[in-house]
């Protein structure tokens, strides 16, 4: 895995969580129901906004695609918590965000996420 090149992705780290997590803007997951954007992610898990509400399992398989070439692929979440955005005046533009905690990664798993995390803080100024 390779994170040569500019990296078109904004980063910027999340105050007031446990885990620290990292704002990450120009990633995407793919997800048995369909598509999300990622909105911040770690070692531990990850929250990603959808374009249309939908039905999380309390568990699923999907993957993680960013703009500098990342594939994280076949990652075993559970879902922590879901939350519904509504507007009176305007639909809002990701009507679903999901947050979700990852299970049973392998050891090439957790590297590759470690590796993209690593990457992901050196952009942060």
């Amino acid at each position: 895995m390779s994170y040569e090149g500019n990296n078109m992705a904004t980063v910027k780290p999340l105050s007031k969580r446990k885990n620290r997590r990292l704002k990450v803007e120009g990633g995407i997951t793919l997800t048995p129901v369909g598509m999300g954007q990622v909105i911040d992610l770690n070692e531990n898990g990850v929250s990603f906004a959808c374009v249309e509400e939908r039905h999380f399992p309390g568990e699923w398989s999907m993957a993680i695609y960013d703009c500098t070439g990342l594939s994280l692929e076949e990652l075993h979440v559970k879902k922590v918590w879901e939350k519904y955005i509504t507007h009176s005046s305007a639909p809002a533009t990701f009507p679903l965000i999901v947050g979700g905690t990852f299970t049973n990664l392998s050891s090439s798993q957790k590297d590759q996420l470690d590796s993209y995390l690593q990457y992901l803080r050196k952009g942060i100024k």
